[in-house]
Parts: structure tokens; C-alpha cells; sequence
């Protein structure tokens, strides 16, 4: 099932390699566009705490929107490629309520997270004061595991409620719970290996110019003071690169990165496709979820 996913995600690539390129050129661009918006309107006094929470929620709130117009396009190219437009574009009620959905998920992850750095600091503080020592330390990073291991599994068993609130034309995340019962290690080894496969290519564009540095790691270890050594010699690299070769770099980082958002937006689309077995245009079939 792995495969199927993953080769649903490719074949958009493939087959719509022009759409992919204009998605990548405004997802940069866009979230680009945002970062300077957020610097030109970011409050004269930092104390100002209105104008400042102001401004990031405004910052925010459009690359929200932009990420969902490209995620609807995307789903919408991946499981509807039939409906075409300029590149699978558009406005309307759909874009809506991909929008809402993010929105909400986004602001249950934040909610969640305060929670829970508040629960770990009671927890921990709590186990300091039982088990005194060296084995706190490692009854906290238990814990911390524990919550990361849950917040996986909640946040898998749940990605495929955007492209679910696009073919159900309403929005829905109980239905996404539903149907990807019994298929999280699917879904997770999908994004597993695409994940791999853009590390990959990561190391590979690295190693074009700064493949001298990247031996030194297999020559010393791949250990954490290792890691890190590495990773400050190649910025001193990349600084110390002829510009064209800067240029290129940050052009093939970037591009990477857009590629990696299609994907993983592919991903969802044609994950939500096989774990409901549908074919080319049922929409109308699912504009109330199935029970």
C-alpha cells in the first residue's frame, strides 16, 4: 500500500509537471511575500504588544490561505485531473474550507502544545521531587518520547482530513479518524520514504558542491559533536562559494523545498484515494460522507 500511495504522488509530478512548477513558484514566492509583509508592518515599539500579535496573526492568516489554495489545487489535480483550469487553481468554497480546516488544526495544535508544556513541567518538577537523580533525566526523555510517539500517531491518523474535506465537500475529521483506522503504518511509511528520498536529495545537492566536508563525516562518525562540527564547516562553505555557485545552491534548496510540500500535499491526496478505493471522478458520490 506504501507504493500505491506513493506512486499516486509521483504520477502528478509526472503528469503534470507545468502545475507542479507554477505551485512551487508561489508557494516560494508567496511565503516570500509574507516574511516581507510581516517585516513592514511589524510594529516601531517592540513593547507594543496589540500591533505586534496584529501583525503575525495577519502574516499567519495568508500563508495559511496560500498553503490551502495550493493544497486544494493539488488534491484537486491528484484526485479530479479532469477538472482543468489555470494549473487547478482556483477561489471558491472548497479553498474555504481547506482554509478553515488548517486554520482549526492549526490552532488545536497550538492549544495542545501549551497544554502539554504545561503538563511536563508539573510532571517533571513532580518527578524530580520522587526520583531524585540521574533517572529523572531519563523519566523525562521517556516522556517526551511518549507525547512525540502520540502526537505522530494522532497527527497521521488525521492528514488525510484536508483531502477528505475536499471530496466531501464539507469539513470533516472524524471521518479521516475513521478511515485510516488500521492503516497508520501506510500512511506513515509513505511519508516515511518521501521524507528519506528528500533527504536524499538534499545530501545529493549538497555533495555537488560540498562534498569534501560531507566525506569528513564518514571519515569521523555520524556522532552528535560529529554532526554538528559538519554542519558548521559547510556553512562556512557555502559562504566561502563562488557566487554563482551561492546562487545555485540556494536555488536548488529552495526548489526543494516547494518540490517537497507538492509532494507531501500529493502524498495526503493519493493517500485519502486508496484508503477509500475511489476512482476518477466519484465527487458527487461523496458530497455526504459514507457511514
Amino acid at each position: 500500500m506504501v507504493g500505491s500511495i506513493l506512486g499516486g504522488a509521483f504520477r502528478l509530478l509526472r503528469q503534470h509537471p507545468l502545475s507542479v512548477l507554477v505551485w512551487a513558484i508561489l508557494y516560494l514566492v508567496g511565503i516570500f511575500a509574507i516574511g516581507l509583509l510581516r517585516i513592514l508592518i511589524a510594529p516601531a515599539d517592540p513593547d507594543n504588544v496589540a500591533e505586534a500579535l496584529g501583525a503575525g496573526l495577519l502574516s499567519q492568516g495568508l500563508a495559511l490561505a496560500l498553503v490551502a489554495v495550493l493544497i486544494t489545487a493539488a488534491t484537486r489535480a491528484t484526485l479530479h485531473p479532469y477538472k482543468r483550469g489555470a494549473c487547478y487553481l482556483r477561489l471558491g468554497a472548497n479553498e474555504l474550507r481547506v482554509f478553515a480546516l488548517v486554520v482549526l488544526l492549526t490552532i488545536a495544535t497550538m492549544v495542545v502544545t501549551f497544554l502539554l508544556t504545561l503538563a511536563n513541567g508539573l510532571l517533571l518538577g513532580l518527578l524530580a521531587w520522587l526520583v531524585p537523580g540521574a533517572a529523572t533525566g531519563w523519566l523525562g526523555a521517556a516522556l517526551l518520547l511518549v507525547e512525540m510517539a502520540g502526537l505522530i500517531f494522532v497527527q497521521v491518523r488525521l492528514s488525510i482530513a484536508l483531502p477528505l474535506t475536499y471530496l466531501y465537500e464539507t469539513i470533516t475529521v472524524d471521518e479521516a479518524w475513521s478511515q485510516s483506522r488500521g492503516h497508520f503504518w501506510s500512511i506513515f511509511g509513505a511519508f516515511a520514504v518521501l521524507a528519506l528520498l528528500l533527504a536524499a536529495a538534499g545530501l545529493a545537492l549538497l555533495a555537488v558542491f560540498l562534498l569534501p566536508i560531507l566525506a569528513t563525516l564518514g571519515q569521523t562518525g555520524a556522532n552528535l559533536q560529529a554532526l554538528m562540527e559538519t554542519m558548521l564547516m559547510l556553512v562556512l562553505a557555502a559562504k566561502n562559494l563562488p557566487a554563482a555557485s551561492q546562487v545555485a545552491l540556494v536555488s536548488g534548496i529552495l526548489a526543494l523545498t516547494a518540490l517537497g510540500f507538492v509532494l507531501m500535499t500529493a502524498t495526503l491526496a493519493s493517500a485519502a484515494r486508496t484508503m477509500l478505493g475511489l476512482q476518477d471522478g466519484q465527487i458527487e458520490d461523496l458530497r455526504h460522507p459514507r457511514r
